[in-house]
């Protein structure tokens, strides 16, 4: 078997309004259930039943600093904005409003490593896997 149909990471992005986050290194998305109902009754037969309750997602990114493009500058903890996670120039996760709730800087002063950030973020609202009916047509900004 080949790799012919794999797609890398290599073009991976993450864009929060029209602006693409610089020096972007990964990111990370997670779609889960926030809420689900575990019960038993006596149609069981002394074994749980599951049913799914409201779906969720979170993603986290993290890149490089930038002095021209400083990722403070784009958001903060508490900012909401449209973020869209591209696995390449057509195939994303749409976020039409997304909350970011935490911001990592990380300076290593023994290894002297380029300083990183992580950022992290929670679907509010309805989000997108790729491909899915009902997401906002994007184009990936230059």
């Amino acid at each position: 078997m080949s790799s012919l149909n794999t797609v890398t990471g290599r073009n991976g992005e993450h864009v929060v309004g029209s602006t693409r986050v610089a020096r972007i290194t990964q990111w990370q998305v997670n779609p889960t259930l926030a809420t689900k109902s575990e019960w038993g009754d006596s149609d069981c037969d002394g074994y749980t039943a599951r049913a799914a309750g409201r779906r969720d997602a979170t993603f986290t990114s993290e890149g490089k600093y930038d002095t021209t493009n400083e990722v403070w500058d784009l958001f903060q903890p508490g900012d909401v904005a449209i973020s869209v996670l591209w696995m390449n120039a057509a195939l994303y996760w749409d976020f039409p409003r997304s909350l970011c709730d935490d911001f990592n800087l990380t300076v290593n002063v023994d290894t002297e490593e380029v300083i990183g950030w992580t950022a992290g973020w929670g679907a509010d609202g309805i989000y997108y896997y790729p491909g899915q009916s009902g997401a906002t047509t994007r184009t990936l900004p230059s």
